[in-house]
């Protein structure tokens, strides 16, 4: 399990080659009720008391306080940047997904960074790998789906090998609709029909896939699984590095 943030390499992909139903999409929005601040406890090293540290945000005047209780933890900074990641989770972890595969999903660990796709117009794009050739300095790689390259700018596309480990996302250079370059490729695809052939995930730079995190696994029926996962936003991790205020 990684905790840490992410960088621009993911873990896994999903999208509609894989997914048995549609993404679905929910955004949470803020109310009333909504947590305005963390309270951590934890046993300080100095005192051996325990002690409690306040994570606040610019603007939290700490009215409705989410406490948190940690066990193991006894340095006062490490404390506070937990409850920072927590308290800035609340704001920045507002969307949920869904979807079901097959047993596809068992790839994924808890927490695992996974690419989503879904084939909303001007934001993502799925389709197959249904030929590849190894070229000067980069690889040709035909799609089972026209893409769209209307949008301009640069566009990205991440491969899904056979274990549902991504690769990508690199820059795609067009051809035509169904056919681009990319740079690199660390794997020869089977695309012979003894097993699927990858997977792409494609899109403008920006708008290319939903970065998420895989929060459950859970089976439906003998051959099904469904899966939730949560946004991931870089902004949760802003506070690792800093200590608390004296």
């Amino acid at each position: 399990m990684r905790y840490e943030a992410r960088g621009v390499a993911f873990d896994h992909i999903y999208n509609p080659q894989i997914m048995k139903e549609s993404l679905s999409r929910e955004f949470n929005s803020s109310t009333i009720d909504d947590y305005d601040g963390v309270d951590v406890e934890y046993t300080d090293s100095k005192t051996w008391q325990k002690e409690t540290v306040e994570c606040r945000l610019p603007g939290d005047v700490g009215l409705r306080v989410d406490k948190i209780k940690l066990e193991g933890v006894t340095n006062r900074d490490r404390a506070w940047r937990i409850g920072m990641r927590q308290r800035r989770a609340h704001i920045y972890r507002r969307k949920t997904y869904g979807f079901s595969t097959e047993l596809d999903a068992l790839n994924s660990e808890y927490l695992a960074y996974a690419a989503l796709g879904d084939n909303v117009p001007g934001y993502c794009q799925s389709g197959m790998m249904e030929e590849f050739a190894p070229m000067s300095g980069s690889f040709l790689i035909k799609s089972s789906q026209p893409f769209d390259w209307s949008a301009g700018g640069v566009h990205l596309v991440a491969v899904r090998r056979k274990n549902g480990t991504a690769l990508g996302p690199y820059v795609a250079t067009r051809i035509d609709d169904y056919r681009f370059t990319i740079p690199t490729l660390d794997f020869v695809p089977d695309l012979e029909g003894r097993s699927e052939p990858p997977v792409l995930q494609f899109g403008p730079e920006g708008r290319w896939c939903y970065p998420a995190l895989i929060t459950d696994v859970t089976p439906s029926g003998t051959a099904s699984f469904k899966v939730s996962v949560v946004n991931y936003d870089v902004r949760v991790y802003a506070d690792d590095d800093n200590f608390a205020p004296a």
